[in-house]
């Protein structure tokens, strides 16, 4: 026990030390593709990838490029990224994007959130802070949601990255909830992915049941952990931590793409068709 409360003391003098959070850094980062043509399709591609601390980008990219993923997706829901490391991944992409940080993560001092990419038109960006901070940093994540324009219509579009097992599973939930009723129309097509860090199937059981009450379903890839758990992965217990959630449209595939190795996470996808009048 001496020893985990030197860790912990050792923990937090070095977060003490991690660079201001300013004003200035609190906005909105956007930016325009350079001329990817959007496919024409009566289906929407929806892909969800954390790359973790947005570091190992160019491995990113090819992890994107995978035969078993699909490829031009509409839609690209990134977490864990900076404001650089999704401008690099845009101008690669040749996508629209839009970025919003949460807080200046210790690990590498830099900025620390969530990202919506496309190759359509965005707009209306909306964000929200989640409650709940974290206990030992006192930081605070939060969603971003933005409009995406596409040809039969707008998307509403969600990139969430709730907090870690650190905070009760309770706190995490009203995290859920506090992002789907401040960010969502109560009308339209929705999609909203990324990582829920639900550590277990009943947490998995239990967020999906928050987004139904509000017309939600998930949109389940195969079955299977979508990070690598380490050790935990020895004893077959499987880290389902991505997930995506959709209405108003409908359901046609999904899956996870195991085959990369930019992140501790593995890419996530779906596939939905636009419901006919």
């Amino acid at each position: 026990m001496r020893h985990m409360t030197i860790v912990i003391l050792l923990f937090l003098c070095g977060c003490a030390h991690e660079p201001l959070f300013t004003e200035s850094d609190l906005r909105i980062y956007s930016g325009s593709g350079s001329g990817v043509k959007p496919a024409a399709s009566d289906s929407l591609v929806c892909i969800s990838y954390n790359i973790a601390f947005s570091e190992k980008l160019d491995q990113a990219l090819l992890d994107l490029a995978q035969e078993t993923l699909p490829q031009q997706p509409d839609v690209l829901l990134l977490q864990e990224m900076d404001a650089e490391g999704t401008t690099y991944m845009a101008d690669r992409l040749g996508m629209n994007y839009c970025y919003f940080p949460s807080f200046i993560h210790p690990h590498h001092g830099r900025l620390f959130g969530n990202a919506v990419l496309s190759p359509w038109p965005l707009s209306q960006v909306r964000t929200v802070s989640l409650p709940h901070a974290n206990p030992l940093t006192d930081n605070y994540r939060t969603a971003l949601a933005v409009d995406v324009q596409m040809e039969r219509g707008i998307v509403q579009v969600v990139s969430a990255h709730n907090a870690t097992l650190i905070v009760d599973l309770d706190k995490r939930v009203q995290q859920v909830v506090v992002m789907r009723d401040s960010l969502v129309s109560p009308t339209g097509p929705v999609i909203v992915g990324g990582d829920f860090n639900t550590g277990t199937n009943y947490e998995g059981m239990l967020f999906r049941r928050v987004m139904r009450q509000a017309g939600f379903r998930e949109a389940r890839p195969a079955k299977g952990r979508t990070a690598r758990g380490g050790p935990l992965d020895f004893f077959g217990y499987h880290l389902k931590l991505d997930h995506i959630y959709y209405r108003e449209l409908e359901f046609l595939s999904s899956g996870v793409c195991r085959e990369t190795s930019a992140s501790d996470h593995f890419p996530i996808w779906s596939v939905f068709q636009w419901r006919t009048p």
